[in-house]
């Protein structure tokens, strides 16, 4: 005879397998257990001295196979349990301090997920059009091999170092000669050439890479000085109107899905769809002065623009290796940048110091600091809460839906699509949610279920890891919470485990495991709720015998 539930599941969590010495079989699968074991024949087999034969008994029913159950539980997790510990996001991707490998490769160790490719126009553009196989895509592949995310910026004219000024347009447009911050000569940025070659390389850009997972940011360059939108002290020289129109409709148009961001807040910026990158960070950000970073967003209306487009650029270059020092004195040109990261909501800097300065970077106490400034930029995920809900068992599975809360504790939100991915090695494979986290602002929660479906029993025997993920997120990449739990290996993303099971007659059941009560022909089942019950759902009741 055979049980209505079959074999009884083993080796889940916080549970044993029902011992089998324990379990009472129905009278007529003892009986067929016996002839079994004697070797007898199927049909017949002897009783006692008298020799008769025994038929067996066509009348015993089998127990059949029962329907799923109607009952459903939600087991929560203890938050109160776990830590958070934000040295777990060190390596996450788009944010926190970077370098550029075009400048060397760093020296030191310092956690980088950026680089910055600050690239000359005429390696990109000649008078065939676009030369990106050549001049970007090689940097492109290997900032992917070292796992980071690229932040370009093209300029055409660049103080002190040789024009970027591709060759062909240097036989028709004019340039204005300077001797301020080392020299060079000022393209005629409103010259017809100049207008569409910069256009075409916008759109070749955009063609090419808007929305590649290897390119994060895209700094507008190309005009004024260090591509930084001015040409001062001569005013005069800078683009006109018309011009910079066309350049930012052609940005607009090329990296709808790419971020853009521009190097000085205004109301023509702050009214396209632009983040900004302060190339005076702790310098110039705070403060009364109606030229720094955020007097002008405020001024502009823009200080509320982090919450939709990044902030970013460069930790003055002269404050870089002083800012985390004891002896670092601050005043009105050097300025705390805890603070600047926080009232600017910034996700990443340009930091060269970190990774090559004095061939050294950063050392012991100011390491530290730096590493910290680092872990503050940007956006952090914690998770608060988790719960499972589970209904429909039957003899092999079970409907699983696990609800998450998280929370977001950084300066800033992702910027790109971000969903919750749920993996074990009891799932065929990863359960992605369809609920875009990436736009939760610090401070604030977002709380979602990630439907399951139908799982295997034993599925749920394991830790359950959590992470995030998103189109923009590489394959070498990860993007880890600060939340650990007790069930989280260093370095792993976080994961959850459920106890599931029954106490039944002072003996721990798996859920699902198949449960013997006297005085029943059936088995009983451990259910989702914790309680053994038999085929009609009724409340099996374990013996009070010795």
């Amino acid at each position: 005879m055979k049980s209505w539930f079959g074999m009884a599941l083993a080796g889940l969590v916080g549970c044993s397998p029902t011992d089998s010495s324990s379990t009472k079989l129905p009278a007529s699968a003892a009986d067929d257990t016996a002839t079994a074991s004697s070797g007898g024949d199927d049909t017949a087999s002897s009783a006692g001295d008298s020799g008769a034969v025994i038929a067996p008994d066509d009348t015993a029913e089998e127990c059949e196979g029962c329907p799923p159950s109607s009952v459903s539980a939600t087991i929560a997790l203890n938050p109160e349990d776990w830590a958070h510990d934000a040295s777990r996001t060190r390596d996450n991707p788009l944010k926190g301090f970077m370098t550029s490998y075009l400048w060397g490769a760093p020296v030191t160790d310092f956690p980088d997920q950026l680089e910055f490719l600050y690239i000359p126009m005429k390696e990109l553009w000649s008078e065939s059009g676009e030369t990106l196989d050549e001049g970007l895509e090689p940097l492109m592949a290997a900032a992917a091999e070292r796992n980071h995310h690229v932040v370009l910026r093209v300029f055409v004219e660049y103080p002190n170092r040789p024009s970027g000024l591709p060759e062909h347009l240097s036989e028709s447009v004019p340039c204005s000669v300077y001797t301020e911050h080392g020299g060079g000569c000022s393209p005629d940025y409103d010259h017809p050439d100049m207008v569409a070659a910069m256009v075409g390389l916008i759109e070749a850009l955009g063609e090419r890479y808007d929305g590649d997972p290897r390119l994060g940011f895209v700094q507008l360059g190309l005009l004024g000085f260090w591509g930084e939108w001015h040409t001062w002290p001569h005013g005069d020289w800078f683009a006109s109107d018309a011009t910079q129109t066309a350049v930012l409709d052609a940005y607009a148009a090329a990296f709808p899905t790419t971020q853009l961001q521009a190097r000085y807040p205004s109301s023509t910026m702050v009214s396209r769809s632009l983040g900004f990158h302060d190339d005076s960070f702790a310098h110039s950000t705070l403060g009364d002065i109606e030229w720094f970073f955020y007097p002008r967003m405020i001024a502009s209306e823009g200080e509320d623009r982090w919450q939709q487009f990044a902030i970013g650029g460069e930790l003055r270059p002269e404050l870089q290796s002083s800012v985390f020092s004891d002896d670092y004195v601050l005043g009105e040109y050097a300025q705390d940048i805890g603070e600047c990261i926080s009232v600017t909501h910034a996700t990443y800097l340009l930091n060269y110091y970190a990774f090559n300065g004095a061939e050294t970077g950063y050392l012991g106490a100011d390491r530290d600091r730096a590493e910290a400034a680092a872990l503050d930029m940007g956006y952090q995920f914690d998770l608060v809460n988790a719960s499972l809900q589970l209904s429909g068992l039957d003899d092999e599975s079970v409907d699983a839906v696990i609800s998450l809360e998280l929370a977001q504790s950084g300066v800033a939100p992702f910027y790109y699509p971000l969903y919750a991915s749920l993996q074990s090695e009891g799932l065929p494979e990863p359960v992605v949610s369809g609920v875009d986290v990436s736009a939760v602002l610090p401070g604030d929660r977002i709380a979602f279920d990630v439907d399951l479906g139908r799982v295997p029993i034993e599925a749920l025997g394991g830790p359950i890891e959590v992470q995030l993920q998103g189109p923009m997120v590489q394959d070498g990449q990860r993007v880890l919470m600060r939340t650990l739990t007790p069930w989280t290996e260093s370095g792993e993303p976080t994961a959850l485990q459920w106890s599931v099971g029954c106490e039944f007659g002072g003996v721990t059941h798996a859920l699902g495991d198949a449960v013997a009560v006297p005085g029943s022909d059936c088995d009983c089942r451990c259910d989702v709720d914790g309680t053994v019950r038999d085929c009609d759902g009724a409340v099996c009741e374990a013996s009070t015998e010795g």
